[in-house]
C-alpha cells in the first residue's frame, strides 16, 4: 500500500503472499525439473511411435484374413491406431512445449545470475568509492577534519532525502573501507584487492555483532549469569486492582487478570507497549480461550530498558540485545544459553501452556530481535509452537526464522536502529516487511524509532488491501479466532519479571527429597502472596527467586532436578 498524499503516511511493502520471489537455486532446480519432464515425454512419444508401427503392421496382416472375426479385430485395431496416433502427437507437442519452457527457465536463471552479478558490481563500486573518499580526506592533511565534515554533511543531506536507515546501512557496510582509505592509498588498495570477490551483504551484520559480544566477554563487561524469575502480582502492574477497596480479594496468580485484545495489527502490537509499563525486566503472557476449548498464547516483549551498563540486572539491556543478535552462534560465547528464550519458556510452562499450543510473540526493538531469534532456534521451537511474530523497529533480518512462521516486520525509513542488521529484511512468502514513510521532518532517531509511531503505522496498515498484508491479517485472525474478523478477543493476562544474576544458578536438588519449606513471605491486602527480593547469599533457599508455580518453589515442582 502506498499513499502519495503529503499528509498521510506511505508504505513500501516487500514479501508476503502473492509476492513470492525465487532464488537462483530455485530457478535452476525448476529448470532441471522441467527438462526432466520433457525428457520423459520424449521417451513416451518414442514408445507410442514404436507401438503404433507394430499395431499398423498387425492391422495389415489381419486385413488379409477373410473372416468375421478378423474383420472385428481389424475394426478395433484401427480404433487403437487412431488413439495411439493422437497420444503420440500430444506427447510430441507437450515435449516441445516443455522443452521450450525449460529453456526459458534456464534463461531466467542466467538473467537472475547476471542481475546478482550487477548488484555485486554496484556494491564493489560503492566500496571503492568509500576507499576513495577516505583517501581524499587523508590527502587534506591537517585540514582532513574539514573534508570529513563536508562528507558527513553530504551523507546527512542524502539520508534526509532518501532515508536515514538506508544511509546508516551504507555507513555500516562501507565504513571500514573509508577508515582504511584514511590510512593512505596503499592500505585502501590492499583492502579492495582482498575484497574483490565481495559477494553482497548477505548476513554481514552477524560478524560485527559476534565481534562486539566477544569483546565484551574478553573485557569482562558482560558476565555469564542466570535468570531469576518471579510471577508478578496484579497489584504491581494492574491499575484496576490497585484501586480495589480493602478486604476484597485480588485475582490469584493462577487466575490472571481478565482483559480484551483487539485482533488488529495495532491491537496485538499494543501488548509490547503494555510490557514497558510493567515492573522493569518484565514480559506479558496472554491466554486466549478458543471456541474448540484449546488455548493459544501471546507473549509480549518490551525493547531495551536499561542503557546504563552493558550487563545490568535487567535482562532487557545491551547484553540481552547482543544475545539475540548472536543467538545462532551462542556456542562461541561464555554464556551459552539465551536468557530471554529461557524466560519465555518458563513463563509459558508456569501458566500451563502445552508445547503444541499456538503462540504469537510481539516485540519492539530488542524485543523483536529476541522474538526472531527464538523463532529461528530449533531447540526453542521444539518446546514452543510459534505461529506468528509481530515486531517493530527491530534489526532482525539475519535471523533464519523457521519456514511457516508468519512475520510482520515494521520499519521506518529514518529508523537507524533497524540498520543494525546491515541490510534489508529477507523477501519470502511468510515474512512481510513494511517500511513507513511518515510525512514531515525526520524528527530524529527517537521519533523514527518510537513505538507509538509504529502503532500508528500498524493502525494504518489495518486498512490496507495489499496481498501480503491481507495474508498476514488472515493469519492473525486465524490465530486470535475472534467471533468477528478484526474484532476484540477476551484474554487472561499474566506478568513475569526476570532478573539477570551473575554467576551460575543455585545447585539443583537431585536427592529426590523436598528441601525444607521456608516461612511464607509477606501477604499484602487481598490475600495474594508476593515474592519480595532477597539478598544474594540466601538465593538458594529463597522461595522468591524461583517461586513460579503459584507460590511453589521450582525445586518442589515435579520433575525438578531429574534428567
Amino acid at each position: 500500500m502506498a499513499d502519495s498524499s503529503e499528509s498521510a503516511t506511505g508504505f513500501s511493502i516487500t514479501g508476503g503472499f502473492g509476492r513470492v520471489q525465487f532464488t537462483l537455486a530455485e530457478i535452476e532446480a525448476t529448470a532441471q525439473g522441467i527438462a526432466l519432464v520433457g525428457s520423459e515425454l520424449s521417451e513416451i512419444a518414442s514408445t507410442l511411435s514404436a507401438e503404433l508401427t507394430w499395431l499398423a503392421d498387425f492391422c495389415e496382416k489381419v486385413a488379409a484374413v477373410r473372416s468375421i472375426e478378423a474383420s472385428s479385430t481389424y475394426f478395433y485395431s484401427a480404433q487403437a491406431i487412431y488413439a495411439l496416433r493422437s497420444a503420440s502427437l500430444a506427447a510430441s507437442t507437450c515435449h516441445g512445449a516443455v522443452t521450450e519452457l525449460a529453456a526459458h527457465a534456464r534463461d531466467a536463471a542466467r538473467r537472475y545470475a547476471d542481475a546478482e552479478a550487477g548488484v555485486v558490481a554496484i556494491e564493489q563500486i560503492k566500496r571503492s568509492q568509500a576507499v576513495q573518499d577516505g583517501t581524499a580526506a587523508s590527502g587534506w592533511g591537517l585540514l582532513a577534519p574539514l573534508k570529513m565534515g563536508w562528507q558527513t554533511w553530504d551523507v546527512l543531506r542524502d539520508g534526509h532525502r532518501d532515508g536515514m536507515r538506508g544511509k546508516a546501512e551504507d555507513i555500516l557496510n562501507d565504513g571500514p573501507a573509508f577508515l582504511l582509505g584514511l590510512l593512505g592509498p596503499s592500505v585502501g588498495l590492499g583492502y579492495l584487492l582482498t575484497h574483490r570477490n565481495y559477494a553482497g551483504r548477505g548476513t554481514s551484520g552477524v560478524v560485527p555483532a559476534d565481534a562486539v559480544r566477544k569483546t565484551f566477554d574478553w573485557t569482562g563487561l558482560s558476565t555469564p549469569g542466570h535468570l531469576r524469575i518471579r510471577q508478578v502480582s496484579p497489584a504491581e502492574w494492574n491499575e484496576e486492582t490497585r484501586t480495589w477497596p480493602p478486604g476484597h480479594a485480588l485475582p490469584g496468580l493462577e487466575e490472571g487478570v481478565a482483559g480484551v485484545v483487539d485482533s488488529s495489527f495495532k491491537g496485538v502490537l499494543s501488548g509490547s507497549r503494555d510490557a514497558y509499563g510493567y515492573p522493569p525486566g518484565s514480559i506479558g503472557v496472554y491466554q486466549l480461550d478458543r471456541p474448540d476449548g484449546s488455548h493459544a498464547w501471546m507473549v509480549n516483549l518490551p525493547g531495551t530498558e536499561d542503557w546504563s551498563t552493558v550487563d545490568s540486572t535487567n535482562p532487557w539491556d545491551l547484553e540481552g540485545d547482543l544475545e539475540g543478535m548472536t543467538a545462532a552462534h551462542k556456542e562461541l560465547f561464555a554464556q551459552r544459553q539465551n536468557m530471554i528464550q529461557e524466560f519465555i519458556k518458563e513463563a509459558l510452562r508456569t501458566v500451563g501452556a502445552l508445547p503444541t499450543d499456538d503462540v504469537m510473540i510481539t516485540g519492539h526493538s530488542g524485543g523483536g530481535i529476541q522474538a526472531a531469534a527464538a523463532a529461528a532456534d530449533p531447540a526453542f521451537l521444539a518446546q514452543v509452537n510459534v505461529k506468528v511474530i509481530v515486531m517493530a523497529g527491530s534489526p532482525a533480518r539475519n535471523q533464519n526464522i523457521a519456514p511457516g512462521i508468519d512475520v510482520l516486520d515494521l520499519e521506518n525509513e529514518h529508523d537507524i536502529v533497524t540498520a543494525a542488521d546491515y541490510g534489508p529484511a529477507p523477501t519470502t512468502d511468510h515474512w512481510v516487511t513494511v517500511t513507513s514513510h511518515r510525512p514531515g521532518a525526520v524528527g530524529g532517531v527517537k521519533d523514527a524509532h518510537s513505538l507509538e509511531n509504529y502503532l500508528d503505522d500498524a493502525a494504518a496498515l489495518d486498512q490496507s488491501h495489499d496481498p501480503g498484508i491481507s495474508g498476514l491479517r488472515a493469519a492473525v485472525n486465524n490465530f486470535m479466532a475472534p467471533v468477528i474478523p478484526g474484532g476484540a478477543v477476551n484474554v487472561k493476562k499474566f506478568v513475569f519479571q526476570g532478573t539477570d544474576k551473575n554467576g551460575p544458578p543455585p545447585q539443583r536438588n537431585t536427592t529426590g527429597k523436598p528441601l525444607p519449606k521456608l516461612p511464607e513471605p509477606g501477604v499484602p491486602r487481598g490475600g495474594n502472596p508476593l515474592e519480595p527480593e532477597q539478598s544474594d547469599q540466601d538465593e538458594e533457599g529463597s522461595r522468591s527467586h524461583y517461586g513460579l508455580n503459584r507460590g511453589t518453589p521450582l525445586w518442589e515442582r515435579p520433575g525438578w532436578g531429574q534428567k
